[in-house]
């Protein structure tokens, strides 16, 4: 088993010179863009420009802002990898729109134009979902560089959903959108809908919906670098070194890993006890812990 420098070595030298794959170049060009144009949008905003002005500067920052994107992301050697490999990492690039939400936070202190404070959550809304599309991406192409062997073993899984209350929560930010938009109360408005946005997208991200047929089949996979999560659309991976131990307990599989662990029950993994017996291979001796209390 490859000890953590060994890995973390693997992450930034082995698979530097792979070219990005579209998804990741996409969605870098994407937050680039909406970044650039957010910032445009708020600058002009603050100016006596038209709406018909800003429209424009924010489609022209938009445009140049994702075509220099993903070129960047096309020749930057290393970029999906590094930048999907730790969770800080990845909600660094959704913290960026932080500066934008605090803008609008101000227009509660301070009277700002509305115009501005609208701009401003806008921007907030675009800059989030878009920073994580790109993290789920960039944490995938992380997966897949650091997996490039065939996997030990697979089980068929199904991530933990619930498809009625996932719907019936993203009918309701729907209609409180509609609702204030009709009362004329726009702020409102935009930031249900930036839930219902970014609430889409995490359920398609972790698996709890699905577009069809369209995607992978959910696994869960061992790899001699970790056990991986496959979802229709994205993938994450435990590494063995993170793990302090596992056990199976009643009905669930349970990864000790600190604040983060990860279970896994008998509905979603019907062989939890080949699942255990197999990842105990792979922990260090004094890792390999089982407590069926």
């Amino acid at each position: 088993m490859p000890d953590r420098n060994s890995a973390d070595s693997s992450d930034t030298t082995g698979y530097t010179d792979e070219p990005p794959d579209t998804p990741f170049r996409l969605a870098f060009g994407g937050y680039v863009g909406a970044l650039v144009a957010s910032f445009v949008a708020v600058v002009a905003a603050l100016t006596d420009a038209s709406s018909v002005a800003i429209l424009g500067t924010v489609a022209a920052g938009f445009s140049s802002g994702c075509l220099v994107g993903i070129a960047l992301a096309g020749r930057v050697r290393g970029l999906a990898v590094r930048s999907g490999r730790t969770r800080r990492r990845r909600a660094a690039v959704v913290l960026l729109a932080a500066p934008f939400g605090t803008a609008v936070i101000a227009s509660l202190l301070v009277p700002l134009e509305s115009r501005f404070v609208l701009v401003a959550l806008i921007s907030t809304v675009a800059v989030a979902v878009t920073g994580s599309l790109l993290g789920w991406s960039a944490q995938t192409r992380y997966v897949d560089a650091i997996t490039g062997d065939e996997p030990v073993t697979a089980w068929r899984w199904d991530p933990p959903s619930t498809p009625i209350l996932d719907a019936v929560v993203l009918a309701l930010w729907l209609l409180l959108s509609a609702g204030n938009a009709s009362a004329g109360d726009w702020t409102a408005s935009i930031v249900w809908i930036g839930l219902a946005i970014l609430w889409a997208c995490s359920g398609l991200a972790e698996g709890r919906w699905r577009v069809g047929p369209l995607g992978d089949t959910p696994e869960v996979r061992v790899h001699d670098a970790g056990l991986v999560m496959q979802r229709p659309y994205t993938r994450s991976i435990v590494l063995w070194t993170d793990v302090s131990h596992v056990r199976l307990r009643e009905n669930e599989l349970v990864l000790d890993r600190g604040l983060f662990d990860v279970r896994f029950d008998r509905d979603e993994l019907a062989d939890l006890e080949d699942a255990l017996t197999e990842i105990e291979r792979r922990l260090p001796n004094d890792a390999s812990l089982v407590s069926t209390q």
